[in-house]
Parts: C-alpha cells; structure tokens; sequence
C-alpha cells in the first residue's frame, strides 16, 4: 500500500509536467518592491575558498551516498563553473530578487549569523527560534564537509531565515531548484510562517519542493536551456522522491526512489520527443508552445527568438513540474 500511495504521489507530479513550455512567470510588482536587501559589502554569489582536501574527501568520499542515489556525479563536487553561475545570476535578475545571497561551497558562520540577525523580512521570533537552530546545526555540522552523509549530512538548502542559498553542486537543475526556494520565499507574504513553521507541518515539505522543482524545470524550458532541462527531469525526480520516501516504512524507501528514477526519465522522454517535433514543425505557433518564447535566455533579443513571437499559455494546461 505505501508503494502504491508513493507512486500516486510522483504520478500527480508528473502529470502536472506537460510537453509544452507555456509561460514562465516572474514574482508580482508587490512582491518585488516587499523585498528588503540585507545591508552586505559582499557579492551577491559568494564562493568559499578552494581547499583540496576539504572538498576532495566530501566529493569523493562523504557524499557519495547522495550521489548513488540521485544517480548524479555533479551533486556535491564543489564546482560552479561560469556557466552555471551566469545563469544564476541571470535567474536573480530575471526575477528581480534582491535581497538573497547565494554561498557556493562556503562555510561561514559569522556571516550567515549576520545575515539571520539583519533579515527583517522574517520576524524576531522565528528568527531567534527556529533560525537559531538552523544556524547551530549548519555551525556545528559543516555541510562543506558533511553534505551528502546519511544521518549527519545536509546538502544544497535555501536557509528562510538568513535568506541565502547554500550550494555546494555544479548541476543546473538542482541550483535553479534552490533558487526556486528563494524565489517562493519572496513571493510569500508571511515568510517566516510560510517558510519556516508550515514546512514543520507534515506534507507541507513536499508542496514546497514541487513549486521549486516545477519553477526551476520552467525556467530551463523558457530560456531554452534544453540539455540541462532534460538532465534536470532525471535528478529533479528522484530527488522529490526522497521527500516522498521519508512518509514511508524504511523498506519502501529504496522502490521509491526508483520510481522517482523512473518518472523522471520518462518526462525527459516525452519532453526530448516533443522538443524533436517542434524542430520538425513548420508551424510557428507550435514551435512557440513547446519550445517557449526564449524570453528568459541569455540574449533573449536575438531575431531567432523574436521570429517564433509570443507563446501563449496552452488551453487547460496543467502548471508544471
């Protein structure tokens, strides 16, 4: 039975991916303008110092448990390359958020303790409650070190309460689904309820990382990022499936991530074959539907973007991921 309610779980998941791209939507003018910046002399992406050993025995070593599970060697190796940080940053900006960081493969806990401290968008009592607890377990237990190892580890994590986005990997899904926590918190109204004391609510998790999966396999169709889109599908999936699994026996755990593995390779499936027919198609129109109109990619003006024109959001489509 807890395979069959796993199943059905991943299934709505899915079902709510459709072949077309539709329209990706940016946070609201309000939302926007809420926004509060944290007072930091500090780039908005930061990265940690390079350390061979440190990063070697996580990469190699301590996260690789995460990494046979998602099937994923790009989880947890400690690299941004300048690809993948142009298109975080492109996804910030894009979006209009201004008041979140981004620490890559950084351990810093005087500024992440400033940044709790300073965060006015959360209130004083979630902040020096919860936030304090979330502060002593990312002090105590280095996800730099430990991100990735059952029991003791974290890993890639958007903190609510300091408003940072804490990456140690290089795979432009996962980044863009991080991001898409961030961009959830400042869409919502009552942050530190929404963000903090809900996701403590059973099941409440489970919405919360499949708005940030749908924005970020969004996003990857709407700038046409096609090879990272369909390799997002094959992580994004199995990841969700993790959330899923930890409502079931221990022994349920292991078919649940397969059926993750499973759904989301067949997405990439039907995207991949949707994605080669509109290269096929001469309509116009229907290029636009499924390829998206590209206006979140870098360079979006090009004439090739413009000359599909604007992609309407189909008839009865169902929001992704």
């Amino acid at each position: 039975m807890d395979r069959v309610l796993a199943w059905i779980l991943l299934l709505l998941l899915s079902s709510a991916c459709s072949a077309g791209a539709g329209r990706y939507r940016a946070p609201s003018e309000a939302a926007a303008a809420r926004q509060q910046p944290i007072a930091d002399a500090a780039p908005r992406i930061e990265r940690g110092r390079p350390s061979a050993l440190l990063d070697g025995l996580n990469h190699y070593v301590l996260s690789l448990p995460t990494k046979l599970i998602l099937w994923d060697w790009q989880m947890l190796d400690h690299r941004l390359p300048a690809d993948r940080e142009a298109l975080l940053r492109h996804y910030l900006e894009f979006n209009e958020m201004s008041s979140v960081k981004i620490r890559h493969n950084q351990y810093t806990p005087f500024g992440e303790f400033g940044r709790l401290v300073r965060n006015r968008e959360v209130g004083a009592g979630y902040r020096y409650t919860l936030g304090i607890l979330s502060w002593l377990r990312y002090t105590l237990l280095p996800d730099r070190l430990l991100a990735g190892l059952p029991l003791l580890g974290g890993g890639d994590h958007f903190n609510p309460f300091s408003n940072t986005i804490n990456v140690f990997s290089s795979d432009a899904g996962v980044l863009l689904h991080e991001a898409g926590h961030a961009k959830d918190y400042v869409e919502a109204r009552w942050k530190g309820t929404y963000m903090g004391l809900l996701r403590l609510v059973p099941f409440v998790d489970l919405w919360h990382e499949a708005v940030a999966t749908e924005d970020a396999l969004r996003f990857l169709q709407c700038a046409r990022e096609t090879e990272a889109e369909l390799d997002a599908y094959k992580v994004l999936f199995p990841a969700y499936a993790t959330y899923v699994s930890g409502y079931f026996f221990l022994e349920a755990a292991a078919p649940i991530v397969v059926a993750g593995h499973v759904t989301g390779r067949v997405q990439a499936g039907r995207r991949e074959r949707a994605l080669g027919r509109a290269g096929e198609s001469r309509d116009p129109a229907y290029q636009a539907r499924v390829l998206g109109d590209g206006r979140c990619a870098l360079g979006a003006e090009s004439d090739e973007i413009e000359a599909l024109g604007p992609s309407p959001e189909p008839a009865g489509e169902a929001p992704g991921p």
